[in-house]
């Protein structure tokens, strides 16, 4: 007989907004939803968690993290990055195809890697798989290792690991050409690489100038634009299906809009430091808000904004990056791991800050959790709570605060530029497939639920 639980007396989030409701979950589903407690409930004949006074949303799905699991354990590691992800209401998360080692850009890579998280994630999980200027050209290989990931990943400028070298214009096209041809999603890291190098190269040659300040003008806007155009227009070429992310402008923003609007088939991802941080924010702290693209001037950060108001955002991800404390405490801003850790904080901080703006929840959610599933074809399994899917959960609270300081950190390394900041919101609890894997009270579950996500064909 499948085990049955109930979550009463919540505000339920559905495709009609938030609605008092009563979930009715069975062997892992959700089975029905009811506007009043049933009898049995009632009775208190059943197993029922009691949501009195929280929000009840789908649990979020992170597209973009990377977890460096296996081969870069010290930096951070799966058993560690899915946990801080269900503290913070995350219950799918896809990995990304490097900082792991080796990475991903191999049938025999993507294999070892999958068997190697079995049974080690607290969260479920599905696998990005690397396309780069070394893999590009071996279309046999590509082909098997479509099978096993969510997507594609390529990087349009260097991406910090040997292994995995960005693709050059042509080799972008060769991408989107066997992307397009497997009816997969190719990803893009878009900065346009030569002008990226001209510009580090002239900024590290200048004396006396501010290094974070030439940092941030070593990645202008420019070169996010540059590589946009270019990979539309090779998207409209061979009708691939492209996602660009961690887009940090809204001038960037709006010529994917654009595209939409003229049939190519474009979605775009920004994350909450872009949300909440920008280039002054950078010029104080330091490496610890070091990432590429760089933050940007708060302008731009009250652009994204308008975006997501306009519904020109599809996505939000972390983008956690995390490394050991000593890569970022360099003498030099150049030499400093460039990433950002915060899977724990990302749905506190956004909700957070929608609270602060006077902006609906009901715009915001969407962005990591139905728009996700749409996205990337999992919404048969994940991303609403409605009968069919998964009963993947999150318990939140208005009337509760958080406070993410040092001690709550379940990263590996703990430190983050969220720290010490104060959310007007608790996850109270999380839960995946029917099973509370976070509870605000007793802590994450003993024992580690997270299943491999099989990818559609």
């Amino acid at each position: 007989m499948k085990t049955e639980l109930w979550v009463k007396n919540g505000y339920v989030f559905t495709e009609e907004g938030f609605r008092y409701a009563c979930i009715k979950i069975r062997g892992g589903k959700i089975e029905a939803l009811y506007e009043s407690e049933p009898e049995p409930m009632k009775e208190n004949k059943v197993n029922f968690i009691d949501a009195s006074g929280c929000l009840v949303v789908p649990g979020f799905i992170d597209a973009h993290v990377h977890f460096n699991d296996p081969g870069r354990t010290d930096w951070e590691g799966i058993d560690t990055g899915s946990r801080a992800a269900a503290i913070g209401g995350t219950t799918t998360i896809f990995d990304m195809p490097l900082n792991c080692s080796p990475s991903v850009t191999t049938v025999k890579n993507l294999h070892n890697k999958r068997e190697y998280l079995t049974s080690k994630s607290y969260v479920d999980y599905a696998l990005w798989g690397g396309m780069t200027g070394n893999s590009v050209t071996n279309n046999e290989e590509l082909v098997q290792m479509s099978e096993g990931i969510i997507a594609w990943k390529a990087f349009m400028s260097e991406s910090g690991i040997d292994d995995f070298p960005f693709v050059s214009p042509d080799q972008l096209n060769m991408a989107m050409k066997i992307a397009a041809q497997q009816n997969k999603i190719l990803a893009l890291h878009a900065e346009w690489e030569e002008e990226i190098n001209n510009l580090t190269t002239f900024y590290k040659k200048q004396n006396g100038i501010n290094e974070r300040m030439a940092f941030l003008a070593s990645r202008p806007i420019s070169a996010e634009e540059q590589a946009v155009k270019y990979a539309l227009e090779a998207a409209a070429k061979y009708g691939t299906l492209v996602h660009f992310v961690h887009i940090s402008s809204p001038r960037v923003v709006e010529l994917i809009q654009e595209a939409k609007k003229s049939g190519i088939n474009a979605t775009v991802e920004t994350c909450p430091h872009y949300l909440i941080f920008d280039e002054e924010d950078f010029l104080k702290a330091g490496a610890i808000l070091k990432c590429a693209p760089p933050l940007r001037p708060r302008e731009d950060v009250e652009g994204l904004w308008a975006c997501i108001s306009n519904g020109w955002i599809d996505t939000i991800g972390s983008d956690h990056s995390p490394c050991l404390y000593s890569m970022k405490n360099t003498d030099s801003i150049w030499d400093a791991w460039g990433g950002i850790q915060g899977v724990q904080f990302t749905w506190l901080a956004l909700l957070d800050e929608a609270l602060k703006r006077k902006i609906p929840l009901k715009d915001i959610i969407p962005l990591g959790t139905a728009n996700v599933a749409d996205v990337f074809g999992i919404s048969g399994k994940k991303g609403r709570i409605q009968p069919g899917l998964d009963a993947d959960l999150a318990l939140i609270s208005l009337d509760d605060t958080t406070v993410a300081d040092r001690q709550s950190i379940a990263f590996r390394n703990q430190y983050s530029p969220y720290e010490n900041r104060k959310f007007l919101l608790k996850v109270k609890k999380t839960i995946l497939r029917g099973k509370v894997i976070y509870d605000d009270q007793t802590g994450v579950s003993q024992e580690k639920f997270g299943q491999y996500i099989q990818p559609r064909k």
